[in-house]
């Protein structure tokens, strides 16, 4: 009688344990539902700090905040491996880079606001410790004839190159060179100093201004120095990641070519 009845009940919990197929997927389904739930919620928290993140970029470009959340960033890059020489000696030149040139209401070529302040900074640096000029750029014969008819002397020029890559390379064959103020704007700064120190020239920024301000009132100013970063940055990651073609080595040149100027401005005091 005993056995019967252990038997019948383990016959009872079997059954009670196998539960109705309906039951299963209704089970199933409200685990599937669930989860589903839980993934719509991360897309939809996801799509929301991506949507606010993308609208307070947007709003930044029209601030000072954007551009100069980019320079800090800039500041802190490393710099290629140096030379103790180039680490240790104090900076015997000034180099300014050429930012342009343009054309008056003459027709005339001249130096356009980047270049024009490029050479205002070069100038004023002078003026508080003389130290060599080096001119680089096809812009060299304008901005050499500026700091002329500003007083200034004791220019050296490099007229050949095109682009940034280039003013490094043929800068380091112009003249030997350690250390040096590097004068350019303080956006393009970053990816200068790069250059220069691949061709083993350490480099002290001194950055010019932009020819408009930033300016919380004038969101078209701030546009202005915001799209002058995006550049930087699109143009540092590419010469880091697929350096430009276009550049030529120093031994593509002559020493002449360096001395060359071009264009019709009048031939500077180049040593």
């Amino acid at each position: 009688m005993w056995r019967k009845s252990s038997k019948s009940k383990r016959l009872s919990s079997k059954q009670s344990g196998k539960r109705p197929l309906s039951k299963r997927l209704w089970q199933y389904y409200l685990r599937s539902a669930e989860r589903m739930m839980k993934l719509l919620r991360i897309i939809n928290i996801t799509f929301l700090l991506g949507s606010t993140t993308v609208i307070l970029v947007v709003i930044s470009l029209f601030t000072p905040l954007f551009s100069q959340a980019i320079v800090y960033v800039f500041s802190l890059l490393p710099l290629p491996n140096l030379s103790g020489a180039a680490m240790s000696s104090p900076p015997t030149a000034y180099v300014v880079l050429g930012g342009g040139l343009t054309n008056d209401n003459d027709n005339q070529i001249v130096l356009n606001d980047y270049s024009l302040n490029r050479a205002r900074t070069a100038a004023s640096a002078y003026h508080d410790l003389p130290l060599p000029i080096v001119l680089s750029g096809a812009e060299a014969p304008w901005l050499g004839q500026w700091l002329i008819e500003h007083g200034i002397d004791g220019l050296i020029s490099e007229n050949a190159s095109m682009n940034t890559c280039e003013n490094a390379r043929f800068t380091a064959k112009r003249i030997p060179l350690h250390h040096v103020y590097l004068i350019t704007d303080s956006y393009h700064m970053a990816r200068a100093r790069r250059q220069f120190a691949l061709n083993g020239i350490n480099s002290t920024p001194l950055s010019a201004p932009l020819p408009v301000n930033r300016d919380w009132m004038k969101p078209a100013q701030n546009l202005s120095h915001s799209r002058r970063a995006v550049y930087e940055v699109a143009a540092y990651l590419r010469d880091v990641i697929r350096p430009q073609v276009d550049c030529r080595h120093a031994r593509d040149v002559t020493s002449q070519q360096l001395l060359t100027p071009r264009g019709n401005a009048a031939k500077t005091n180049t040593d």
